[in-house]
């Protein structure tokens, strides 16, 4: 009987990918563009979005997917703010997006329907306000959440799906899967004894009081210190009902991690590095008496964030924590082919000045 049912199942594998290969030829070959977005509607369109607005706050994060394809380049785009304090580089690599005023991101449905666009892209956590009222307009529009690796997995096919452009949409994925294969062999390969424990704090400052807040077990920042095979000692300790959680320094100190990775997304991070080192209250921790407290890096976004560079943030990490289990790794050059490989960056001009916002970014961790 056993050997019947398996093989019933070898039969059946290949009718299932023949299916499977079917109903994607099939949505290839049809008149509609068509695709499933992040709050499960599909979405069909007569043809091929050309003017196309991306609408709400985190803005970015849709801008980051749409410009890994092809297509953006004929688009006619309408952006909302992008810069998230460090520079907009989405008009550094399309200057003439400069030409037009970006939409508020806090604009009304009825100013978003007013353009009457193609197509509106929005983060998924604006469905109830913006996307279904949207839909009552009768407007186009599709979200994507992008918030953990497995939704940029998702949602990059889906956006190919409806871009009618599968084959850069797998390309894509097998970027990001090329880079982070060699990172998941070496952490399954580190023994639980030599993991070293990790903490990752957002930093922020007001009337000269700094803060650190912690990320949720399920977001990437969580799942990218997991990857690279070491502790996320935080893990847990989120309470907050969605989003960053604030953190007292009488829990750092308990934890007292191996290495502590400090982030910040609007400003640069060295003041954030210098305040540990000169407190006296911080300086009985381990990792601020090994000098193994770190500024995390970017360029003109943070690589430690759900935005296409996360697999930089990821790369850094891993040798950042292990240093000697990459030596050959140059982060320089990383930075250099990410940008290259997708999104088509070639000028040079432009490459060197991304290296170099990647240098000085780290620059104090080598102080």
């Amino acid at each position: 009987m056993k050997f019947r049912t398996l093989a019933l199942l070898l039969c059946m594998i290949p009718a299932l990918l023949f299916a499977q290969g079917a109903a994607e030829q099939a949505i290839q070959e049809s008149d509609y563009y068509q695709a499933v977005d992040a709050n499960g509607r599909t979405l069909k369109l007569q043809e091929k979005p050309s003017k196309v607005l991306i609408a709400g706050k985190a803005g970015n994060m849709p801008a980051n997917a749409l410009f890994l394809f092809p297509e953006v380049t004929d688009m006619d785009l309408t952006l909302p703010k992008t810069d998230q304090g460090l520079g907009d580089f989405f008009s550094f690599i399309r200057p003439s997006l400069d030409d037009n005023p970006r939409i508020s991101q806090v604009a009304s449905v009825e100013e978003i329907a007013s353009y009457q666009s193609d197509l509106v892209l929005t983060k998924a956590t604006h469905f109830t306000s913006i996307a279904q009222k949207l839909d009552q307009l009768g407007v186009p529009n599709f979200t994507m959440n992008l918030e953990s690796y497995e939704d940029w997995k998702r949602e990059v096919a889906e956006l190919g799906r409806l871009l009618k452009n599968n084959t850069r949409a797998a390309e894509i994925l097998d970027l990001y899967e090329q880079r982070l294969d060699p990172i998941r062999e070496t952490a399954s390969s580190i023994d639980a004894k030599d993991r070293k424990r990790v903490l990752l704090l957002q930093a922020n400052t007001s009337d000269n009081t700094y803060s650190y807040k912690i990320a949720p077990d399920e977001w990437m920042q969580t799942w990218m210190v997991e990857t690279i095979g070491a502790e996320a000692v935080w893990k847990g300790a989120n309470k907050a009902a969605n989003g960053w959680s604030t953190v007292s320094f009488e829990q750092i100190a308990a934890w007292d991690p191996d290495i502590i990775i400090v982030v910040s997304y609007r400003t640069p991070t060295d003041q954030y590095i210098e305040a540990i080192y000169e407190s006296e209250i911080w300086s009985t921790l381990r990792a601020v008496e090994n000098r193994q407290v770190k500024a995390s890096p970017y360029d003109m976004m943070n690589y430690i964030q759900p935005v296409a560079s996360w697999i930089l943030g990821l790369q850094w990490l891993a040798s950042e924590v292990y240093p000697e289990r990459y030596p050959e790794l140059n982060m320089r050059d990383e930075v250099t082919s990410f940008y290259q490989d997708f999104y088509h960056l070639t000028d040079e001009n432009k490459l060197g000045f991304l290296r170099d916002r990647y240098s000085n970014s780290v620059a104090i961790n080598a102080l």
